[in-house]
């Protein structure tokens, strides 16, 4: 074990770098629920020995005694070091994804350790594994391997018993991952697994929300800053390749419906309104969406794009209401369960201004949301809007208050929900963050931001519905292209994504009982 002294230059250099950092983090106010950058590393946690698997104290670097750090032109790498026959490596970026009663997914990063100021990192192909034990049962172990060397590693592993702790090792050829973002979680190396829901599933959705159809550009601020991520040439469009992941995964899990809550395009025009109706019609089930403010109605100055399209005012064109969903009306779709019988009800709600990415609720459309909510006052509700609606969302993003659902609406729409005892989950997106946000009003209500499709980390929110309640799980894409443009924007907000963008666990894998 490495003795503790003066730093040496590359730690001053990463301390340095992690201070700065976790300034930024709190001047712009994206960081709830995760902690800066630290200098972490740690040997092989689990060491097989005839099949017994023994448990020592992790020491604080690698078993070569060092651990790396590399800068590039969005961010910097963090992790522990290593070699195989492609080179050297440094694994890191180790993130629990998502936890179900029975499962849990768990990913890391294979960078090439040969970095530069003026290149963006380059992924590693390495062998991963994971091994996971029970913390109250050693002898229960689970071993998951990556099926072919690569360099993002994307493991998930089942069998697992409901409500139970696991602590868990991740390798690439036998280096652990270092956990480099949320360091205060990850860096305990545990996940505890959701609660048992009483029966079986009775439905299931899926909810995306900022696909961005017809985006070129990701993790733009404002005109051309921060440096964005970009398609290569001869690469497919980035927000195609997201949007048949989230369908696939839609699939995979048999859900009934999928609902993209607003920024379905990226500015609405009429040839990205038309591919995002061609690929969501890719989905073998129900597909609703609600508006978010790149969908908004566009002026005929904006661009030529727009000559020739639905007409919504004497300024303004429309092609996103005239294909989707007309602006600031809200509508409601039933989840039906085996037999028809109704199991949950889907509240859309528009919640966009005019020529603004803020947030709004028009009187009009308040009066039929209140109708909406008092036709069913039994049925568990979902409620969704694309403008995060509480105060706690409003002050942690950051764009600030005027970036979310304007005050005096959300407290109208809380008061609202208040008054119902069967509006269990809001979610929004926007942020494109993973956030649970504490309620104003709405006391029994869970509040939810959810992340990107089209950015890191990339997919989609599973809901399932039990008899007792509904069981939130965020779906990581996975096809090899989604997962090729996952590590691209890991490096967007000068590598800032990973820590801000996925959150805390219990925003992302959470339980709501009725």
């Amino acid at each position: 074990m490495a003795t503790p002294c003066e730093p040496t230059a590359v730690t001053r250099r990463m301390l340095d770098y992690t201070a700065s950092r976790r300034t930024l983090i709190k001047a712009t106010g994206v960081a709830a629920g995760t902690a800066g950058v630290g200098v972490i590393g740690a040997s092989a946690w689990a060491q097989e020995t005839e099949g017994v698997a023994t448990v020592p104290e992790p020491p604080l670097l690698p078993a070569d005694g060092t651990s790396s750090v590399g800068s590039s032109q969005a961010g910097w790498v963090f992790g522990n070091t290593g070699r195989n026959s492609h080179g050297s490596f440094i694994a890191g970026d180790l993130q629990v994804i998502t936890t179900t009663e029975d499962s849990a997914v768990i990913n890391w990063i294979t960078w090439d350790a040969r970095v530069s100021p003026d290149l963006v990192p380059q992924g590693l192909p390495t062998a991963g594994k994971l091994v996971v034990r029970a913390v109250d049962n050693p002898s229960e172990v689970h071993v998951v391997e990556s099926p072919r060397e690569t360099f993002f590693h994307q493991l998930t592993v089942t069998g697992l018993r409901p409500s139970t702790t696991y602590s868990f090792v991740a390798t690439s050829h036998g280096v652990e991952a270092a956990a480099t973002h949320n360091i205060i979680a990850e860096s305990r190396r545990e996940f505890t697994t959701q609660p048992k829901m009483a029966g079986p599933v009775l439905a299931t959705i899926m909810v995306a929300n900022d696909t961005h159809v017809g985006e070129e550009a990701d993790g733009l601020l404002f005109a051309n800053f921060p440096p964005p991520a970009k398609a290569k040439a001869g690469e497919r469009p980035y927000t195609d390749i997201t949007t048949e992941s989230v369908i696939a995964s839609a699939h995979a899990v048999g859900a009934s419906h999928l609902f993209v809550n607003g920024d379905v395009t990226s500015e609405a025009k009429p040839a990205e309104v038309a591919r995002a109706k061609q690929l969501l019609d890719g989905f073998n089930g129900t597909v609703r969406v609600t508006r978010g403010n790149h969908d908004r109605p566009h002026k005929l100055t904006d661009g030529p794009e727009y000559a020739g399209a639905p007409v919504y005012d004497a300024e303004r064109v429309d092609p996103f209401g005239a294909v989707f969903e007309p602006r600031q009306q809200a509508w409601v779709e039933n989840i039906l369960g085996a037999g028809g019988a109704v199991v949950a009800r889907v509240v859309g709600i528009d919640s966009t201004e005019l020529d603004s990415s803020s947030g709004m609720i028009e009187d009009a459309q308040f009066v039929q949301i209140e109708r909406i909510f008092n036709e069913d006052r039994t049925t568990p509700t979902v409620v969704m809007l694309h403008h995060p609606c509480t105060r706690a969302a409003a002050w942690s993003n950051a764009g600030g208050p005027g970036f979310v659902l304007r005050d005096k609406d959300i407290v109208r729409l809380q008061e609202l929900i208040a008054k119902q005892t069967n509006i269990k989950l809001v979610l929004s997106g926007h942020t494109h963050r993973a956030r649970k946000n504490a309620p104003d009003a709405a006391k029994n209500t869970v509040f939810l931001e959810t992340p990107a499709a089209k950015n890191w980390p990339t997919g989609a929110t599973q809901i399932r519905f039990f008899k007792d309640g509904m069981a939130i799980t965020f779906r990581q894409n996975t096809s090899e292209e989604a997962l090729r443009w996952a590590a691209r924007t890991r490096w967007t907000i000068f590598g800032l994504s990973p820590s801000v963008m996925l959150g805390p666990i219990e925003a992302r894998a959470l339980t709501i009982f009725y």
